[in-house]
């Protein structure tokens, strides 16, 4: 079973591109969801968040009550020190998620799954995949995006963006680049050429079904990824393919 990650950034176009692969029966393990299921009431990572929030961040400013998103929000996207906790917090609970749903994949015989993770690269999960797609559009793009779709300032939607990663630095992590910076044909488009490139070979898939192959064939993207090292930080390129809705940006095109 082949097991691709898929990011992006707020407001880049990545819900476009994730609709399009589960319109070709692909299965996608939507990590938002997953962060959703872990902090409700009983589960150990919404525990954890009460033991260091108190009872700030549920409604009702009571613990046992669910979470109130807006005011987890508000605190995380302005203060980069609790965001880590929070991280720290709710990042291995969805790790323990995606490998119990990727196990049900696998059972059922699944030739390929991907895995939809805002926080691929921040949850090193770009570690296990065997290859990552990155959806990119400009920052001024994402900001005008993010201001008339959440009604909000110009200064709420770029705190929203600067709690992320620049997507600029996603795309040295990408073995395949999506560019949404045209129309959203040409970004449907885009992503149907990119499922083809990466569609698995059938004869991988059928090995993969034995479990000593799948051991090893997961072994193998885990040592490929480590010896391949962190992009940012060997400062190195390896390639990889890219499909542009248009021309890419002056900055992405020094990094493609």
């Amino acid at each position: 079973m082949k097991v691709v990650g898929l990011t992006g950034g707020i407001a880049s176009g990545k819900s476009t591109v994730v609709s399009t692969i589960l319109s070709l029966n692909i299965p996608v393990i939507d990590c938002d969801v997953l962060a959703r299921l872990v902090v409700e009431p009983g589960h150990s990572a919404y525990k954890k968040l009460a033991a260091h929030f108190g009872g700030e961040i549920f409604q009702n400013k009571e613990v046992g009550q669910p979470l109130d998103r807006a005011k987890l929000g508000s605190i995380i996207f302005t203060d980069a020190a609790q965001r880590r906790v929070v991280n720290s917090i709710i990042h291995p609970a969805v790790r323990d998620e995606i490998l119990n749903r990727l196990l049900k994949f696998w059972i059922k015989g699944t030739s390929l799954v991907v895995i939809d993770v805002p926080l691929l690269l921040e949850g090193e999960l770009w570690r296990i995949v065997s290859e990552v797609i990155v959806v990119y559009c400009p920052p001024e793009v994402q900001l005008a995006r993010i201001q008339s779709r959440d009604g909000l300032t110009e200064q709420e939607a770029q705190a929203r963006i600067d709690s992320q990663r620049p997507l600029i630095e996603k795309v040295d992590y990408a073995d395949h680049v999506i560019y949404n910076i045209s129309d959203l044909d040409s970004l449907k488009k885009s992503t149907l050429q990119i499922m083809e490139a990466i569609k698995p070979n059938p004869i991988w898939t059928v090995l993969g079904y034995f479990p000593p192959i799948t051991f090893l064939m997961a072994a193998w993207v885990i040592v490929k990824r480590h010896l391949k090292g962190d992009p940012r930080k060997t400062a190195t390129n390896g390639s990889r393919s890219a499909v542009s809705t248009s021309a890419p940006p002056k900055e992405a095109q020094k990094k493609v």
